[in-house]
Parts: structure tokens; sequence; C-alpha cells
């Protein structure tokens, strides 16, 4: 039975060998590989019989000064060589998105080892057998010998763990945050044997992504201010637009947090409601303009040195719209010109509220008023619902009556 190689010598053949041909042994001639896609959390696996596979080289470097082995999608399999390993079987999952435009399938795994619990548990004196073998201009030894503290020796003292092989599980449909549960552990090398060439190379899968419109959904409602419904302004319909525009600041909030600890749905959910809140508020502010432009003044603010908007000053209310969000014939009936240039401009230190307790009106009331008078909220969604794929649940992302 042929020996083991040293952990160190493995990575040594590795990053002196890119783009060459290997026959990679794994060390208990056994696999796990995955058997279906990722939904979100860690996919189903299955450990098979595998002695070896073959591959080439792409990718393999000696980072952190000496302590890590980082190959990232560093051996590429031939499309028989995926075959026969098995490493086929969660591409043929009927869940399987192949056609994924964001996350396209590849035929790669990647390695990773590390000598740094190796070195916290170390003590002297140093055995150095692990570096038996390596020629003096090693990356491993000259990446060491250029980074080491001064407190450690010039050559590498403890060695590698044994380099781990994983494989990245391709997504089922519609899933894009998996938090890397989509990464499955293969195994441990053994060892690594030099080939003079593959029967077939490798090469990316022949699967077409499908077409995707990268273009954002508009921020601003289309609005035809020629033909939109004129609407009078009133007390309440100002404190109504006033607090979903408080509102909208808060979902916005909301949903920052919400993608910060990585809760995907819920940040979705916010930011949906935040969009449509703000669409309302731009087309009431169209329909009080069209009814009684008179009763309307609009300047431009300079907030903070950074941003240029326009204020719609409404009776004892003040709203901003971006000027890409105003309709063509609205300025020219509430200020006298189109041309932004000849709007008075005020330069203000502005910070926004997000603060909700203090308003009169509450949220669902503020809806109520503005449904009252004909505008449904809804209708500015860009989605009703939302697909929680953790759990595999619909979320509702709709304003309640």
């Amino acid at each position: 039975m042929t020996p083991a190689q040293q952990p160190d010598n493995i990575a040594h053949r590795l990053v002196t060998n890119v783009d060459s041909p290997v026959r990679v042994y794994l060390d208990t001639g056994r696999a796990t590989i995955p058997t279906a896609p990722c939904r979100g959390g860690s996919p189903p696996t299955a450990t098979v019989p595998l002695e070896y596979f073959d591959a080439v080289i792409e990718h393999a470097a000696i980072e952190d000064g000496g302590l890590t082995l980082f190959c990232m999608d560093g051996l590429h399999l031939p499309e028989s060589e995926w075959s026969r390993t098995g490493f086929d079987r969660h591409w043929r999952h009927p869940d399987a998105d192949l056609e994924s435009p964001f996350f396209p399938p590849q035929r790669k795994l990647e390695i990773w080892a590390s000598r740094e619990d190796a070195l916290y548990n170390a003590d002297e004196p140093y055995d150095y057998s692990h570096l038996d073998g390596l020629p003096d201009d090693s990356p491993i030894l000259t990446e060491w010998t250029a980074n080491a503290p001064d407190e450690y020796p010039d050559r590498p003292p403890v060695p590698f763990d044994r380099p781990t092989l994983s494989v990245r599980a391709v997504r089922a449909e519609g899933v894009t945050a998996v938090r890397g549960f989509d990464r499955v552990e293969v195994g441990q090398i053994d060892r690594i044997e030099l080939l003079d060439e593959l029967s077939e190379q490798p090469s990316a899968p022949e699967i077409e992504p499908r077409g995707v419109d990268f273009s954002p959904p508009s921020r601003h409602p289309e609005i035809d201010y020629d033909d939109i419904e004129p609407l009078a302004h009133s007390d309440e319909l100002l404190e109504a637009v006033f607090t979903i525009n408080r509102h909208a600041k808060r979902l916005d909030e909301t949903a920052d947090a919400a993608y910060q600890r990585g809760d995907g749905a819920d940040a979705q959910v916010h930011s949906l409601q935040k969009r449509a809140l703000y669409r309302v508020k731009t087309v009431v502010l169209h329909r009080f303009s069209k009814f009684d432009p008179d009763a309307i003044r609009v300047i431009r603010h300079e907030l903070n040195g950074e941003h240029e908007m326009l204020c719609f000053y409404v009776g004892g209310y003040s709203y901003h719209q971006p000027p890409t969000a105003v309709a063509p014939g609205v300025l020219s009936d509430t200020a006298g010109t189109d041309d932004l240039s000849e709007l008075p401009l005020e330069a203000i230190d502005f910070e926004t509220s997000a603060e909700t307790g203090d308003l009169d009106m509450s949220l669902s009331q503020a809806l109520g008023v503005l449904r009252d008078h004909g505008i449904e909220p809804n209708e500015h969604l860009d989605a009703t619902k939302i697909k929680e794929y953790t759990w595999g649940t619909e979320i509702s992302t709709t304003f309640p009556d």
C-alpha cells in the first residue's frame, strides 16, 4: 500500500503544479457527496466509495504568511470524472437550478488546510520532519520565512492539517441566501500523484443560463400628469401622507437591520413595503398639484451638501421628492418653470427621522384615509408575496385592510 504523503508535501505539489493534471487520492477511500441541491440549509449527502479522482490544478496558494493552504475552486474535474465519482448527483436532481445566471454550476472542488491550531498547541523543541523532502525554494518555506513573527523560527515549526476537499452544492430554484450551507466537505487528501495528461480536459458545463432583466424596478411610479385625477388636499390627507412617509423611513431601517442579521426574507418584505409607501407619496403629491398648483410651493434643497431634492410645501407640511420622481408639467404648474436651475436653492442640514411613536396617526389609520380617497397602497408593491426558502413558506407583503 502506498504510504500517505505529508500534508506539507501535498501543499508543495499543489502550489508548484498549477495548470497540471493530477490524481487525488482520498485518505479513507470514501467521499461525502451532496445528493440534492441546497434549499437554504445543508443539503442531503451520501458517503460513497471513491479511491481517487483526476483533475487539473487551476488555483493553489500559500496564504496568511504561510499559515494557510487555500485553493478556492482549485481542482477542475473533467465531465466524465464528475459523473464517475458521483459529484453530478445533486446536478441531476429535479429541483437543481443549473440555469441560474447568478450561481452557474461548475465541476470544481476547493482545498483548504491550516497549521494555526497545531502552532497554537505546539511546544519546543519542534520536530521538522514534516518538511522532509521539500526544496529550499518551496513556497511552503519561502512564504513562512518572509512573514514569520520574531518569536518563531524561520521554518514552519508545525505541519499543515491534512488538506480538506469540499464541493459547493448547486442551489434549488429561487434559493439565494445559503449562508455557506451549500459547502459540503468531501474528505481529506491522502496523496497527490502528478499525471502527464488527462484523457479528457476539464471544461465549463454547456448550460445556457436563463435570461434575466438586470434593470432594477423603478423607484418611482410612472405618472401621466396630463391624465392624473386631481385630489384636494385636506388636513387629514396631509397627515396621512406625512405618516406613511415616516413609516417608509422606519421600514428602510428595519430592512437594513434584517439584511445585517442575515434574514433576507424579512428584509425583502420591508424593502418592498417601503418602496410602495414612497410611491404612494409621489402619486398623492402629483394629484395635489393637479388640483390646486397655486396652493403648493416648490423649492430645491441641497441636503447635507450631498443630495439635491425638491421640497413641496403643502398646507403646514413639507415633503421631499427626488427630481427624477417628478413628472413633466408639475413644476411649470406649481413653480412657473420646468427648469430646475430657476428654482430657489437652500442648503440645509437634514437628518431623516424614522421615529413613529410620536405620530398622531397610526400606519393603519393613514392607509385607511388614503383608501377612502381611492388610493390603494398594495397596487404599488412590486410583489405581493415572497418565498422564504429556508422553511419553504410564502410571506405576504401586502398592507392589511
